[in-house]
């Protein structure tokens, strides 16, 4: 957007402009009873940074409870599991932001076995998650009865048992930025969010 001209002068005394490709970020001149000369600093215009797109892909297991999603994050630090009598009851998620921690809220309900965690260390980040659901006596609809996390570094352990249908979440050269599904007083379903990998993690 251009500016109205505030003062006008001849247009021989207009000096053109040399600097299409940089960006105007100061002035100076010289100056007595009115301003006798004008000149701007110019710098580079800094290259955009491209937005990385992110692919949230579908969740697996039942359709019970509400739906719920964290969004996008730069990554996952800590991660809570709590566990029921017949499969996953509860988790949460801290999520990193730029330099920030973002605490997720709770999906699920703890039960009096509490919550086990999975903290991420610094430069590790989640590539896979896995599990199983399975339709449970007394639930009306599927349930996640297990839960395990791989990094770039390893793999977490199984939180719950291994039984029921199996799923594996992630692509290769991605990560998982962000968790959604469906929650009551269990977990029925999960999915995750990816962004490509890049150097920067």
């Amino acid at each position: 957007m251009i500016s109205q001209t505030f003062f006008k002068i001849p247009s021989s005394r207009h000096l053109p402009s040399k600097h299409q490709d940089l960006r105007l970020v100061g002035f100076h001149g010289r100056e007595g009873d009115a301003i006798d000369a004008l000149g701007a600093y110019f710098a580079p215009i800094p290259t955009p940074v491209p937005v990385i797109p992110a692919t949230k892909l579908p969740a697996v297991g039942g359709n019970g409870g509400v739906a719920w999603d964290d969004g996008v994050y730069d990554g996952v630090k800590k991660i809570y599991v709590g566990q029921g009598n017949d499969g996953v009851s509860f988790v949460k998620f801290e999520y990193v932001k730029g330099t920030n921690l973002v605490s997720g809220d709770d999906h699920g309900k703890k039960t009096i076995l509490g919550a086990e965690e999975f903290v991420l260390e610094d430069g590790e980040y989640l590539t896979v998650l896995e599990g199983c659901y399975d339709k449970i006596f007394g639930v009306e609809e599927p349930m996640i009865i297990s839960l395990q996390f791989k990094t770039n570094k390893r793999e977490s352990v199984q939180f719950g048992m291994d039984a029921g249908e199996k799923f594996s979440l992630g692509e290769k050269g991605h990560k998982i930025v962000g968790f959604h599904g469906q929650a009551s007083d269990v977990l029925h379903s999960v999915g995750v969010t990816i962004v490509p990998i890049t150097t920067n993690k």
